[in-house]
């Protein structure tokens, strides 16, 4: 998620609607508290309680896919905000989904270690009862770079490593496939009065234990605290994902490439929405400026073999 936004938009129609559905009674408060690329985050307040409300920008959840993803999250047993059902029992109303409100903070880089004894928690449950097939982009680049930079040029500088950064991941093996939360970030942890808690399970699904630790890693690569921090908890909590060379790095790579690329696109696209291209606009440079430079993977994979 980025930065908290805010946007009210009253208590009427689809604020009640979404309290009726859920059987929450009147609602009261109606507030978009964040956003990120695929949705964003409101606070629903009705007279039964306050409640998360998760709102998808392109693609309506699936109920069945979502009920894999609670049986997931249940056999794990990492704390996050519980789901809420409709009195019918669905999780998903009218592409809408709710949850259980946590006060509490965003924290910083110092939740690194935290993340990575949750990804060795998961990881050693190596839960295999959903799908397995690998998804493209998790795994795999199809961009053609050059002809991405002719038609936004603030990506021509760093064509050349882009290039060679989408031949390391399309080399790398996809294998050893177990499912996982694959969007474990310091912007994805609460901490509230009874400790830290994981949210944005949306994204679950198939990889392998040494592709979620590098996607964990791959905005650190140049900071080695933070390379020790991470490695050092997740090894210490058993976890059995391994760094041993560049290509380990390969599904952080690929999910960072094609981040890049859809963002790109919608910065351009002009059927989208102006906040949707804006915000697309907002993270192109900051993403660029994070492509590791030459010899970056090499140095981060030398220090995780050590730990």
């Amino acid at each position: 998620m980025s930065a908290p936004e805010t946007a009210s938009f009253g208590v009427g129609g689809a604020a009640q609607a979404l309290a009726d559905a859920f059987g929450l009674g009147r609602a009261v408060a109606f507030e978009r508290i964040a956003r990120g690329a695929m949705g964003a985050v409101w606070r629903l307040e009705t007279r039964a309680g306050v409640f998360a409300a998760k709102e998808a920008f392109w693609t309506p959840p699936d109920e069945q896919r979502v009920r894999l993803e609670i049986a997931f999250r249940a056999a794990c047993g990492v704390r996050s905000p519980e789901p809420l059902t409709t009195p019918a029992g669905a999780y998903v109303a009218d592409g809408w989904r709710l949850y259980e409100w946590v006060d509490g903070t965003v924290p910083g880089d110092e939740s690194l270690g935290w993340l990575a004894e949750q990804a060795a928690t998961m990881h050693k449950v190596a839960w295999t009862e959903g799908p397995l097939e690998p998804q493209d982009f998790y795994c795999r680049v199809h961009v053609d770079w050059p002809a991405l930079a002719e038609r936004e040029p603030a990506v021509a500088p760093a064509v050349p490593r882009l290039v060679e950064l989408t031949e390391l991941v399309n080399a790398a093996p996809v294998d050893n496939l177990i499912w996982c939360h694959r969007d474990l970030a310091p912007s994805n942890v609460l901490i509230g009065a009874d400790g830290p808690c994981l949210v944005d399970w949306d994204n679950v699904g198939p990889m392998s234990a040494t592709q979620e630790l590098s996607f964990l890693l791959i905005n650190h690569l140049t900071d080695e605290h933070a390379v020790r921090r991470i490695v050092a908890a997740y090894r210490s909590a058993g976890g059995p994902g391994l760094i041993t060379e560049p290509e380990g790095f390969a599904a952080g790579l690929a999910i960072m490439l094609n981040y890049l690329h859809v963002q790109v696109n919608d910065s351009l696209d002009p059927e989208l929405a102006a906040e949707h291209r804006e915000f697309a606009r907002s993270q192109i440079v900051q993403q660029i400026r994070s492509v590791p430079a030459p010899g970056v993977l090499e140095r981060a994979a030398a220090q995780a073999a050590r730990l």
